[in-house]
């Protein structure tokens, strides 16, 4: 997914407990990873259905992660707070913090397009620190050209990540 910041938390934590009875699993998050590119949407539809009932996004990034997150990356000392009502605003705060490409993170372009926040840097009004002095570049992981084939031409059977 690139990056895992208040959108992807709030969305795959919303399917914790399984309703199938047989299934044998404590949650249903797996349903999620359904290709590069089902995964991204998947993201966005859930937090279409989530957004009424959000209040606040805080970012805690006293620590980031880099390279090969979630299992085998590198904490980093980013010492950067991020909080916002809107989700999509701190998010894409949080995506320029990080030096990444805002157009590789796909749900949440899918989320400003849906109108659920705004991703436009220049419409928003960043309080304390400027960005250009807390922005740090975080390096990707191994499996960045993977996860970026969402972008490409969809395929008959998605690829499976994870």
């Amino acid at each position: 997914m690139v990056a895992t910041l208040s959108l992807k938390n709030m969305a795959l934590g919303a399917p914790l407990h399984s309703s199938r009875q047989d299934s044998g699993r404590w949650n249903d998050k797996r349903v999620y990873h359904g290709g590069v590119r089902q995964t991204h949407v998947d993201i966005a539809l859930t937090a279409q259905r989530l957004q009424p009932f959000w209040g606040a996004a805080v970012l805690d990034g006293w620590e980031g992660m880099e390279g090969n997150g979630p299992t085998d990356g590198r904490l980093v000392p980013s010492r950067i707070a991020i909080a916002s009502t809107d989700y999509v605003a701190a998010d894409r705060v949080g995506i320029e913090a990080m030096s990444l490409n805002p157009e590789w993170v796909g749900y949440l372009g899918f989320c400003g397009r849906a109108g659920l926040g705004q991703m436009d840097l220049s419409k928003l009004e960043i309080r304390g620190a400027k960005l250009a002095d807390v922005t740090r570049k975080y390096q990707m992981h191994r499996e960045i050209e993977r996860e970026l084939r969402w972008m490409g031409p969809m395929k008959e059977v998605p690829e499976k990540l994870g």
